[in-house]
């Protein structure tokens, strides 16, 4: 399971039971390993680094253009329910403007 989102207003989870920081899990259409490795080549596309990566999960970090602020999004791949549980999150800083979620949000809908 994912980490709670801290009490700053700057991620989104999942598995937030806190409704400003909840996000719906990203839903799994057709193969589990095919959506899988479109997710990856996505996050590639968006300029994610990839910093761990395994079956059932994928950690990145994502960086700020001009003050180089990092990003850390999760992926935790539930193939039984066929869907893709998310965390992102500010690592600095109180707010992030909504950056976390428009992001998860383009990935979702890259990804359908």
């Amino acid at each position: 399971m994912l980490e709670e989102c801290p009490k700053s207003p700057n991620c989104v989870s999942s598995f937030s039971q806190n409704k400003s920081h909840y996000i719906k899990p990203i839903e799994i259409v057709g193969n589990v390993s095919e959506t899988r490795e479109k997710l990856i080549q996505i996050l590639k596309n968006l300029h994610g680094e990839i910093l761990q990566e395994n079956k059932g999960y994928i950690k990145v970090a994502f960086y700020s253009k001009f003050f180089k602020f990092e990003d850390i999004a999760e992926f935790q791949i539930d193939s039984n329910k066929k869907i893709i549980n998310v965390r992102s999150a500010a690592q600095t800083g109180w707010y992030d403007f909504g950056v976390n979620r428009k992001r998860i949000e383009k990935i979702r809908q890259e990804l359908n």
